[in-house]
């Protein structure tokens, strides 16, 4: 060691009390001053994620009220229409029906929102409109919409609360106008339907995460739709339900607000942003689920208390590797840097960039987001009027040009086209725009917004990608089915033709053997042999049954409705007519008809009745009832006996081929009736099942679709 390096280590050992202690001290502080810029930067972030997810929700809101209030724009325009037609034709000497129906209905498809427009009379009987027959004398006199109407003549347009429609058989919100006779009293309501659905289609389309939710209510605070739709939706629909933030806004009668709330449903705390409809007394409530949209922070939030300890013990290492050695030092600070620039990174956060143009299309206003979506910043945009359509991909300008001719025409309108970002980015944009008007009536310009779609449409190239991949698959799954059907074709022609070989020339042999031998045989001799001729016919019939089980799943099938009572009064004639010793009783309970192959229902039929008189045998009296019921899915029937019944512990076998619940012999049958039965209830989409008690009887139990059902299914 050199004399300096000597003077050295021991200036160092002398100087090592007071190094530590200022290494400490340094540690310490440093330590100190990131700890308190992480505690900092969290709680900044903290605010910022609350107001972005409130700005969020108030921008959903808002989109919401305006397009619901364009609907509601929509809808009243129709009703004044329909209303002056009606009091025109009421003038004129009477409504022609023929001619306000058609007009009616014009007026309605012009308006997809609605699902129907009708007209009811004074006395609230509904008389014009799609789906209306004066003869059902459908009367509305007792709905809200047509008591405010009838008995406060200054109401004008009323929106009330929800409804199941009598004729639509839907929950809908009725839109209506007052219909006044040539002397200005009450002559009527002309309204329209709005179907829920539709309503709960648009919620689901805004995405206010996995426990959000999104609700329509009135200013009296009743509920007219929500989303996720609750499983007592039905309880709630139209109810009073108050929540004290929403409530104190509607008093203080301001048109937006924002409260946080936790629901005593579900206990979620959610953070909601309330609007009002323009110029409607309708409310849009939209809530986030706190901890949804703060799970990024929260994330955050542990990955730099990781990084904070990791810094904290970064600077512990760093400090004890400088007193070690002054020749490591440059790698801890290296380090240490590194460690600081992952800690200082955060997440951008996005944001829809919308505009205001005014009447002469000039830029009135353009949000921040601008420089996030496109690269442009808000001064370039305000300072180049022509940016605005110079950054429009060549190949989509013609589709702006488009959108501004319609926009004109029609009011609102949307387009999508891709930009050119200032970076050479092309990206896609969803485009819509809507006229805004001052309180006077004054075209204002017009509203801009442009949620970045780039994402969805390269999901939507993949999906187009993978259907075609799915088409392929379809076609070879639909090969590979056919071969398997042919061989099923072989199998079923060997059955018919190599099984019954033998079978013929065992029969044969034995009556050859009964003319020839039989006088030499003593009589187990002739009991054996004329076994022997049994067992053979009866092989015959389990092959011809177990033949026409097979050809079920092959068979075309011609659907048609089927008369269920005549049906079964024929064939259980046919039955008792072979079985002319027994004493049988059918009690027709006059079951629905069907919608079926008649062929294979006659035949489901034939075998269910012939196993209940087989298994009536030890009855002195056989009674068999059938009949059925009909549902808002499928039609149930049932056939029920008083015969020897069954275990139900044994019920899983019934359905099964060659399968008996009954001792071997007790009871004639080859074991592939019930299997018909399951095979053609499936083959019409339906299901069987089966009830018994043992000596007491049975009852099979079978239900098939109805005919818009299967009209689904095979479409």
């Amino acid at each position: 060691m050199s004399n300096n390096g000597a003077a050295h280590l021991a200036h160092s050992t002398v100087s090592s009390g007071s190094i530590v202690w200022w290494m400490v001290a340094g540690v310490a502080l440093i330590n100190l001053f990131v700890f308190g810029m992480v505690a900092l930067s969290l709680y900044q972030s903290f605010g910022e994620i609350e107001e972005n997810a409130e700005l969020t929700a108030q921008n959903l809101c808002r989109m919401l009220a305006q397009d619901i209030g364009g609907a509601i724009d929509k809808i009243d325009v129709s009703l004044l229409s329909a209303a002056d037609e009606i009091e025109r034709q009421i003038a004129g000497g009477g409504i022609e029906g023929v001619a306000l129906n058609a007009f009616l209905g014009r007026l309605q498809g012009r308006v997809p929102e609605i699902i129907s427009l009708r007209m009811s009379d004074a006395n609230g009987r509904i008389s014009y409109g799609l789906g209306v027959n004066p003869a059902d004398r459908v009367n509305n006199s007792d709905r809200e919409y047509f008591i405010r109407q009838r008995d406060y003549p200054k109401t004008g347009l009323a929106i009330t609360k929800p409804v199941f429609a009598r004729i639509d058989k839907k929950w809908v919100v009725p839109i209506s106008r007052p219909i006044h006779l040539p002397d200005g009293s009450f002559g009527g309501v002309v309204y329209a339907n709005v179907p829920l659905e539709s309503l709960t289609r648009t919620f689901a389309t805004i995405g206010v995460g996995r426990r959000g939710s999104i609700s329509l209510r009135d200013a009296e605070l009743r509920v007219f739709d929500a989303y996720p739709v609750p499983p007592e939706f039905d309880k709630m629909v139209g109810e009073k339900l108050v929540v004290p933030g929403l409530l104190e806004m509607i008093q203080a009668g301001r048109d937006a607000g924002s409260y946080i709330t936790t629901a005593t449903v579900d206990g979620v705390e959610r953070k909601f942003a309330a609007r009002r409809v323009p110029d409607y007394p309708l409310y849009v409530v939209l809530g986030r689920a706190t901890d949804e949209y703060m799970a990024q922070w929260w994330e955050r939030a542990v990955k730099t208390a990781v990084l904070a300890m990791l810094f904290f013990l970064t600077t512990l290492i760093s400090a004890w590797l400088v007193y070690r050695g002054w020749r490591r030092q440059l790698v801890a600070a290296m380090e240490l840097a590194r460690e600081e620039e992952k800690f200082h990174t955060v997440a951008d956060y996005t944001y829809d960039w919308e505009y205001w143009e005014g009447p002469e299309q000039e830029l009135l206003y353009v949000s921040p987001s601008c420089e996030r979506v496109t690269g442009y910043s808000q001064a370039e945009f305000q300072s180049d009027p022509q940016l605005l359509f110079s950054i429009i991909h060549a190949d989509d300008r013609h589709l702006m040009t488009e959108h501004r001719r319609n926009s004109a025409r029609d009011g609102a309108a949307a387009a999508d086209f891709r930009i050119l970002r200032h970076d050479g980015e092309i990206r896609w944009i969803a485009h819509a725009c809507q006229p805004v008007f001052g309180r006077d009536g004054k075209f204002m310009g017009r509203r801009v917004s442009n949620r970045d779609i780039t994402d969805r449409k390269e999901a939507e190239a993949a999906v187009n990608r993978l259907n075609a991949e799915l088409e392929q698959r379809v076609g070879q799954r639909t090969a590979q089915l056919e071969a398997a059907n042919q061989d099923l074709e072989e199998f079923s022609y060997s059955i018919s033709h190599d099984l019954r070989t033998p079978l013929r020339a065992i029969a044969g042999f034995a009556q050859i053997l009964a003319e020839e031998r039989g006088g030499s045989l003593d009589d187990e001799g002739r009991r054996l042999l004329e076994v022997v001729r049994t067992n053979t016919i009866r092989m015959g019939r389990l092959i011809d049954e177990l033949l026409e089980f097979l050809r079920l799943g092959r068979q075309a099938m011609e659907f048609q409705v089927v008369d269920i009572g005549q049906l079964v009064q024929e064939i259980f004639a046919e039955l008792q007519a072979s079985v002319p010793d027994r004493w049988l009783r059918l009690e027709l309970a006059t079951p629905p008809p069907l919608w079926g192959d008649r062929i294979m229902v006659r035949r489901l039929l034939t075998n269910l009745l012939a196993n209940a008189i087989r298994f009536t045998q030890p009855r002195p009296q056989a009674v068999i009832e059938v009949g059925g019921s009909s549902g808002s899915c499928e039609s149930q029937y049932y056939v029920k006996d008083n015969g020897v019944g069954f275990d139900m512990k044994y019920a899983d076998k019934l359905f099964r081929v060659f399968e008996h619940v009954q001792p071997a012999g007790q009871f004639e049958g080859s074991g592939t009736g019930l299997a018909m039965v399951k095979r053609i209830a499936v083959r019409h989409g339906g299901r069987v099942w089966a009830e018994g008690q043992v000596e007491v009887g049975a009852t099979i139990h079978f239900a098939l679709p109805i005919k818009e059902r299967q009209n689904d299914a095979s479409n």
